[in-house]
């Protein structure tokens, strides 16, 4: 018997790939048609299982594989199913040789395919999406709202005391201000707080349940608020960078007052002046107004601060009204310097002589500065008997300089009548490396009588130079009257050729040179602030050595001694006089001589805090001058 298949019951396949699903469902209607259901889903990126098609969604077109003929079916034929090969079978009816062996049946397969139906079978859907997103925001200013915290009481809100929670967010004031806390951070700013009225001003709140769901968990109030018109302070730490304050506090209304401070230590802000000392960090604030005594009702003028004798004492037809704060929300900020200690190998001298910060001020009061400028003339040509215009009178200095940048130091002539005049005299330009290049200097010493920390002076008398943009304030190391002179002359039996004292170390000379009645002569030009030695050869001949200079010559004792400057031989260094050396001098003795020139010594030191270089180019000019005791001429 042949099977047969029952499919009037549904048969259900499924297939997956990924996100892409593809299933049949199948049921025979009749002996000879079959109805499947097909259903297919991409796998949202153009794709459908088993390569059963594609989807553009640029395009919006969709290829899909409907019919297949790769399908194929099994029939069986049976041999009782047809009558004439039935007879044929049996009984050998159209069959040459009646054989039997043909009972039976066979089996064979069909290739089958299916139809669509019609256009409706073919049902596609989708979702449109959007191809560009639209972001849209709205803002919304919430109505303020107003809580009563002291509903119960008229005393006075302690700043910084309260917390309270409100549909479920915690809040807390800071100097005034309501702040939402969050999970980190320093909150959201929510409102303000009046802490004299005992009211929070609620303007950015969070709307989450029954607006009455208020709790408050912290609020301290005083009786009477602690007020002043005055506030003296101290700063934690000093010396405070220059500027660098800056003060909080609120008035008796919960108002903040924000006090800044500039580099003259001058304290401003809303209803607030004062000063402060940045060394110490020693401060004061006075907060009031000056108000127009006309503009003041019957009322103010009762208050106890008013008084008629004030009106017009500082600004005319003013007085000044205090306005109380509250002392105890004051707060300060500020940047303070701190030094580190001064190593005495590097700095080149004891550091308790330094201030605290090791900073040496450049200019004080009473002390002198030279005010000066610098002008460079264009690089010219010039021939022996030129007159070289400097184009301003009363020329202080004046520089030349060869195409090469050396100093010309010979072949110009510069007086004192060329230089008020503003003028340089070319007398011979033999060796002169042209072009050349002119730099003269103005400048003028006058006494600081007042300084700021800006940098402003206040001299002692006015300029009589209008000097340019890029002058110079310099400081001046003044030595007063100075000449050349020895300060001391002593002998010795020996010595070994290296050490250097002001006075006899070991035994005196039994020689001793006089010089009460032959001083040694020094002049101001030629003299230089030097130890010297005169040491026997023998008993009349010396060696003449410097202590800086070294070995300077030979001399006798029976001849005036009169050594050359080493620096310009031409001039005089000194003269000793035979007349004074004596007798009993033996070769090993020693005179020795300290000499004081007509000038002053001075270190330059440089000191450099660690830091990153702000440049590699520095550079100072350090310029020396001195007046000629000269008769009084008559006017």
């Amino acid at each position: 018997m042949p099977t047969v298949y029952d499919y009037s019951t549904p048969v259900t396949r499924r297939k997956d790939s990924g996100s892409s699903v593809y299933t049949t469902e199948s049921a025979r209607i009749d002996a000879t048609r079959l109805i499947t259901l097909h259903s297919l889903s991409d796998d949202g990126a153009g794709a459908f299982v088993g390569g059963l098609g594609t989807v553009d969604y640029v395009g919006k077109i969709a290829s899909l594989k409907v019919v297949s003929f790769d399908r194929l079916t099994t029939s069986y034929k049976s041999d009782y199913e047809n009558a004439s090969e039935f007879t044929a079978t049996t009984s050998g009816a159209g069959s040459s040789s009646g054989s039997t062996s043909q009972e039976g049946g066979e089996y064979g397969t069909t290739s089958v395919g299916e139809q669509v139906l019609a256009g409706s079978s073919v049902v596609a859907s989708y979702k449109v999406g959007s191809p560009t997103p639209t972001a849209r925001s709205t803002a919304y200013a919430p109505p303020e709202v107003v809580i009563d915290l002291c509903r119960y009481t008229t005393d006075r809100i302690v700043p910084n005391s309260v917390r309270f929670v409100w549909m479920g967010e915690t809040y807390e004031d800071q100097d005034g201000v309501i702040y939402r806390r969050t999970g980190s951070g320093n909150g959201v700013a929510s409102g303000s707080i009046d802490y004299m009225a005992g009211i929070a001003k609620m303007t950015d709140y969070v709307v989450s349940g029954s607006p009455t769901a208020f709790t408050l968990q912290s609020l301290w109030t005083s009786k009477e608020a602690w007020r002043t018109a005055s506030v003296f302070f101290m700063t934690s730490t000093s010396p405070i960078v220059p500027g660098q304050i800056t003060i909080t506090l609120l008035d008796v209304a919960g108002n903040a007052i924000n006090v800044s401070c500039d580099l003259n230590g001058n304290l401003s802000g809303p209803h607030a002046v004062g000063k402060i000392n940045f060394q110490s960090g020693l401060g004061e604030l006075q907060f009031g107004d000056f108000v127009t005594d006309s503009t003041l009702t019957a009322a103010d003028k009762a208050e106890w601060w008013y008084d008629p004798v004030d009106v017009g004492a500082v600004e005319a037809g003013k007085i000044w009204r205090p306005w109380p704060v509250d002392p105890a929300s004051l707060r300060i900020n500020t940047t303070s310097s701190f030094y580190l200690p001064v190593d005495p190998e590097i700095a080149g001298l004891d550091p308790v002589r330094l201030p605290q910060d090791g900073r040496v001020p450049k200019h004080r009061k009473g002390r002198v500065i030279i005010i000066g400028h610098n002008a460079t003339l264009e690089p010219a040509t010039y021939a022996a008997t030129d007159v070289i215009d400097l184009g301003r009178e009363r020329v202080t200095h004046v520089w030349l300089f060869d195409a090469n940048g050396a100093l010309i130091d010979t072949g110009f002539e510069a007086t004192e009548a060329d230089l008020n005049a503003g003028q340089v005299r070319v007398i011979d330009v033999t060796g002169w490396a042209q072009p050349v290049t002119v730099e003269h200097r103005i400048q003028e010493m006058r006494q600081t009588m007042d300084l700021q920390i800006d940098g402003t002076m206040q001299l002692n008398f006015g300029l009589s130079y209008n000097f340019p943009a890029g002058s110079v304030v310099s400081s001046a190391l003044l030595w007063g009257n100075t000449f050349a002179r020895f300060v001391g002359v002593w002998d010795q039996q020996s010595w070994n050729g290296i050490t250097w004292a002001d006075s006899t170390q070991g035994n005196e000379a039994p020689a001793t040179y006089n010089i009460a009645a032959n001083p040694i002569i020094v002049a101001n030009a030629g003299a230089l602030s030097e130890r010297y030695a005169w040491r026997y050869k023998d008993t009349e001949n010396f060696d003449f050595i410097g202590e800086f200079s070294g070995f300077m010559g030979t001399g006798s004792k029976n001849v005036d001694h009169t050594p050359g400057n080493p620096f310009d031989p031409a001039t005089r260094l000194l003269e000793l006089k035979a007349a004074g050396w004596g007798g009993g001098w033996a070769a090993g003795n020693v005179l020795f001589g300290k000499m004081v020139a007509a000038m002053q010594s001075f270190a330059l030191i440089r000191t450099v805090q660690p830091s990153v270089a702000p440049g590699t180019d520095y550079s100072f000019d350090l310029l020396t001058g001195g007046d000629v005791d000269r008769p009084p001429s008559a006017p």
